[in-house]
This record gives C-alpha cells, sequence and structure tokens, in this order.
C-alpha cells in the first residue's frame, strides 16, 4: 500500500501524531459479506483500544469499573472507513485525546496499514456519579492532558425537534435485545447498537432490492456512521429503530436513523454511502429512485 502524506491530504492522519500506537490483529469474525472488516468491527477496534489507554493511564481497568472508581459511558462514537481493510496483516490504531471539557472528554482515533490510514474514528465519553455527569477528577484529568493531539472535531448528528418524532422516518424495523448485547454496566452496549443501526440500514436495502439471497449488495454499506447515545437499552425489550433517506446525492445518499423506546428517542445516528454498486452480473445496481419514498420528514 502507497501511505498517504500530509503533502497529498493534509486531513488524513499519519501514526507520528499519536501518543499511542496499539497492534491490533484482525479477525475472521471481524469480516462482514465483503469479506472486509466491517463497520461495526471498526467501532469495537476503538472501543479495545480505548480501554488499553484507559487501564494504562489512569487505572480504569476492569476491577476499578465494576467497583465504581471509574465511571465512564460513551456518548458518542463516528467511523469513517478511507479504505478496504481486509484480514490479512495487522494493523496499528492511533488513539488521542482531542477534547477535555468539565464532564467529558473526546478521544481520536486512525487505523493504519503500514503508514497508510484506511479508517479515522473519534469518540466522547462521559464520565458520571452513577446517576448524573460528573466533573472529572483531577488524576484523571492530568493523565489525560498527556495524551492531548490536534484534531479537528468530526461533525456530529443534529438533535432537531423533527428527530424526535417516531413517525417522521419512513421505514421501520422492530428489534428485539438479545442477553449476550449486554456488558458488564448490564445495559446494551455500544457495539452492538451501532451493529443495529447498521442492520436496519440493511433491511431497507433488502426491502427495496427484494430481500435478495445473501441480503443487499456489499458496495451499499455506509462509509461512514456516527451515533449518539441518547439513553441506556435495557434487556429484556423490543425497540423500534426507525431510519430515513435524508439527502440523495449524484452517488451518495446520506441516511438518519432513530432508535425508539415507545415514542422515546434513545438513540440517534447518521451514515452515509453509495446509492449504486455493481450487480452480480456486472450490471450496476441504482437505488437512488427506490429510496425516494423514503425520504425522511423534516
Amino acid at each position: 500500500m502507497t501511505a498517504a502524506t500530509t503533502t497529498e491530504n493534509p486531513a488524513v492522519p499519519q501514526p507520528g501524531e499519536f501518543p499511542v500506537l496499539i497492534e491490533h490483529e484482525a479477525r475472521y469474525a471481524d469480516l462482514d459479506p465483503s469479506r472486509r472488516i466491517g463497520r461495526d468491527a471498526l467501532v469495537r477496534w476503538f472501543e479495545d483500544a480505548r480501554v488499553a489507554v484507559e487501564r494504562d493511564t489512569f487505572g480504569a481497568d476492569l476491577v476499578a469499573r465494576l467497583q465504581s472508581r471509574v465511571r465512564l459511558l460513551l456518548a458518542a462514537i463516528r467511523v469513517d472507513v478511507l479504505a478496504p481493510l481486509r484480514v490479512t496483516g495487522s494493523y496499528r490504531i492511533g488513539v488521542g485525546v482531542s477534547r477535555i471539557g468539565t464532564t467529558s472528554f473526546s478521544y481520536r482515533y486512525a487505523v493504519f496499514a503500514g503508514d497508510e490510514c484506511v479508517a479515522t474514528g473519534e469518540s466522547t465519553s462521559v464520565h458520571t456519579d452513577g446517576t448524573n455527569p460528573a466533573p472529572l477528577t483531577d488524576e484523571v484529568r492530568g493523565a489525560l492532558t498527556t495524551l492531548r493531539i490536534d484534531a479537528p472535531a468530526s461533525p456530529r448528528p443534529e438533535r432537531g425537534d423533527a428527530r424526535t418524532v417516531r413517525e417522521n422516518y419512513p421505514f421501520r424495523w422492530d428489534v428485539r435485545t438479545r442477553f449476550t448485547d449486554l456488558d458488564t454496566n448490564r445495559h446494551v452496549n455500544n457495539v452492538a447498537l451501532a451493529s443495529w443501526y447498521l442492520a436496519g440500514i440493511a433491511e431497507l436495502h433488502a426491502d427495496v432490492l427484494g430481500y435478495p439471497a445473501g441480503g443487499p449488495l456489499d458496495g451499499l454499506s455506509p462509509s461512514t456512521l456516527s451515533v449518539q447515545y441518547l439513553s441506556q437499552v435495557h434487556y429484556p425489550g423490543i425497540y423500534q429503530l426507525r431510519v430515513g433517506v435524508e439527502e440523495i446525492g449524484e452517488d451518495t445518499v446520506r441516511y438518519v436513523c432513530g432508535l425508539f423506546d415507545e415514542r422515546r428517542l434513545i438513540g440517534l445516528a447518521e451514515a452515509e454511502g453509495f446509492h449504486h454498486a455493481p450487480g452480480e452480473d456486472g450490471d450496476p445496481v441504482r437505488l437512488a429512485e427506490a429510496l425516494a419514498p423514503f425520504r425522511f420528514a423534516s
């Protein structure tokens, strides 16, 4: 692979910009139907890197978390895939702290194959007292300061009044929580929730394609996913995931997704990907016209 340079694209991160680089082996279970690393797998990679950094920098290991000495909840995550990630070879995940607030802080991530950046990400964690946001301790704040980097903030899903209305999202997919979705906090894990949004968009594609065997085409999967976790999701439970098409461009389509507990919005996501892809016979499959009736009612 050819390494990206700051001369070619100043926005593409370089390995030397990150105070922490973690070796990460791809697993067969990380692959999606396209035989590439899935977007939800990257959310898990970023979680693994985040947990490792917090354990080493301010002692937020599993014991400390279970004893409530460190309470951190993920509030938002974003993944941008820049190039295909395959299971062969190893990767490095760059991690740095891009923002430190009063009760929350943000990480910036980059995935490198050699020196080429193939994916980026960002997340925000909130420190709590068990119920409400709480000020970061001096120990945590000091440790985070040692990891500071300069990085532009990624846009987050807007949270206007229209997005809180369930019926504004034309496509509906009901999700039943599974016990295996739970994490040590006994709520549905952020990685599982990210996969729900990706699955909901795939269900929309399958609906307009006529539910093809093997699912929708790989090239229609979003390359960008941004999630806001607004409330905890519990087991057992059945939730409504709603999807709407926000914008259809010349080549790409942007989706907005809402996760609802009855009529209450508890999660929000945006995603963007191509609305056309090569079919099995080589002819392109185009979804722009079929997606038009699913426009979000803003």
